[in-house]
């Protein structure tokens, strides 16, 4: 019997490449989906605004990215775990948390900021796409 490694990173790109973007925020989106295969960052049971609070008093990119990718992931495959508080809410930390993460590197990577700006877009398409197959 022959076994094939098939992973993630792989099925999400083969499965995003007519996701309607750049090929930079595709490939970070297939980063992000990817990545959370493995609960290195699950702030479910988190405060996500005292989370955001504490990013920003501190001015931590790393965490300012980590609540980004970790609300553009639920929102994309599990949005129903995102019940807590409005959707709205959820969007609008997503952006804020990549938008801060686009300052904090003197806006020289324009990532951060598409991905603030079409963060609903981009985890709508990409829930849409996956939810497919």
């Amino acid at each position: 019997m022959e076994t094939t490694n098939y992973n993630l990173n792989i099925f999400f790109s083969t499965q995003l490449e007519n996701l309607e973007c750049d090929d930079d925020t595709r490939a970070y989106i297939v980063g992000v989906l990817d990545r959370f295969k493995t609960a290195s960052t699950d702030y479910s049971k988190d405060s996500l605004t005292l989370l955001y609070a504490d990013a920003k008093f501190r001015q931590d990119f790393y965490t300012f990215q980590n609540i980004g990718d970790w609300l553009f992931f639920c929102n994309t495959l599990f949005p129903e775990h995102l019940n807590k508080a409005s959707q709205d809410y959820y969007y609008a930390i997503g952006q804020l948390s990549y938008y801060a993460c686009y300052r904090l590197i003197n806006r020289q990577w324009k990532l951060y900021e598409k991905m603030a700006d079409q963060f609903i877009y981009l985890s709508h398409s990409t829930r849409s796409i996956i939810h497919k197959y």
